[in-house]
């Protein structure tokens, strides 16, 4: 921008070519014609020493890499800043969001206690969320902490702030499963709160379950850790056990509660696969955007082998919870139509990014 003196002798501000108005942020590159809210308030606000910044980082991690580095992810791509979130989510529409999903939850809440309905929930219902959806309060803290790794490691502001996100929705739903099951304990006779810590260490229904977190937690690769989570493990046995098991069951003995809580919890499981697709496509593209070539068979070949390594432990973790099913009163003989629907999901979600389920082990 530049100043010009009129001939009234008034100084004006001359917007240079290629602005679109005063107020646009040009050196940031919209992936549309206009520059979003999304990417004025969230882009570059991550240094790339590729782009935009120089001299190398300050500061080194004890292992001798960059704050942020390359090779901290096999995956290669010659712009990480490329990425954009699909939902278009910053801070103040994730938060609205959010508080939207928990005033459907507490209004739930409330009525259930008002109408008494916390009295019509089967016992034996109650039984297995005492002990099955306090464990998969388990199972969502360990997403929440797989993915608060991403948001250190990702290599561009777009990414680590979509993994934020991602990380904060796996806290909500373990909070939600937290308050719920005080809630139970205060107004259902019978209920017993704490037993889910039991279950996620020592019952063999859960153990397929907290063997895929530690893994995911185990994990150095980041890449890895957002494209197994919502392309295998979520769309697997989170969905088995959250939608299939509690949302479809919980009506049918009583529970009105849990249906408002797993569909919310749904609704983010959509948003967050929606945003590891939009991944996929960058990766798996010819060039990106500059038409500097991208390394897509590398990429869709390593993909591919990390769904072939966690596909088979995923579906064990399914066939380890699927006994649960003929314990929970009107679930007896359901479980394997669950199974098969989270199977046939499954293959969806990876066939639309470019993937297949490894062959041999989906029967």
């Amino acid at each position: 921008m530049t100043t010009e003196l009129t001939s009234e002798g008034v100084v004006s501000e001359v917007v240079g070519e290629g602005f679109y108005s005063d107020r646009d942020l040009t050196y940031i590159r919209p992936q549309k014609r206009r520059l979003t809210e999304y990417e004025a308030v969230i882009c570059n606000a991550q240094p790339d020493m590729d782009q935009f910044d120089s001299g190398g980082w300050y500061l080194l991690r004890p292992d001798g890499l960059g704050c942020q580095d390359a090779r901290t992810t096999a995956l290669v791509h010659p712009n990480w800043f490329e990425y954009r979130d699909p939902s278009g989510l910053w801070q103040r529409p994730y938060i609205n969001l959010q508080a939207q999903q928990e005033r459907s939850i507490a209004g739930a809440t409330a009525s259930a206690k008002a109408n008494g309905a916390f009295c019509d929930i089967a016992p034996g219902w109650l039984q297995l969320v005492a002990r099955y959806y306090e464990a998969l309060a388990s199972f969502e803290w360990g997403m929440f902490k797989a993915h608060a790794f991403v948001t250190r490691e990702a290599l561009s502001d777009t990414l680590s702030m979509a993994s934020t996100f991602s990380a904060m929705d796996r806290l909500r739903h373990q909070q939600d499963i937290a308050l719920y099951s005080l809630e139970l304990h205060e107004h259902s006779p019978g209920y017993t709160e704490g037993a889910g810590m039991d279950a996620w260490l020592n019952d063999p229904a859960c153990q397929g379950a907290r063997r895929l977190v530690e893994r995911l937690l185990s994990l150095h690769d980041w890449g890895e850790m957002v494209l197994m989570t919502n392309l295998v493990v979520e769309p697997l046995i989170a969905s088995l056990i959250g939608s299939e098991f509690f949302r479809r069951l919980a009506g049918l003995n009583g529970d009105s509660v849990i249906p408002v809580i797993e569909m919310t919890v749904e609704a983010d499981r959509r948003r967050n696969r929606a945003a590891t697709q939009e991944l996929v496509k960058m990766l798996t593209a010819d060039t990106d955007r500059t038409g500097r070539p991208v390394p897509a068979v590398q990429n869709r070949e390593l993909i591919q082998g990390w769904v072939d390594s966690w596909y088979p432990d995923a579906l064990a973790a399914v066939d380890g919870f699927l006994p649960v099913f003929d314990a929970a009163p009107a679930g007896s003989g359901v479980g394997e139509q669950a199974r098969q629907r989270v199977l046939s999901t499954t293959e969806g979600i990876l066939e639309l990014a470019g993937f297949q389920a490894p062959a041999g082990v989906t029967s």
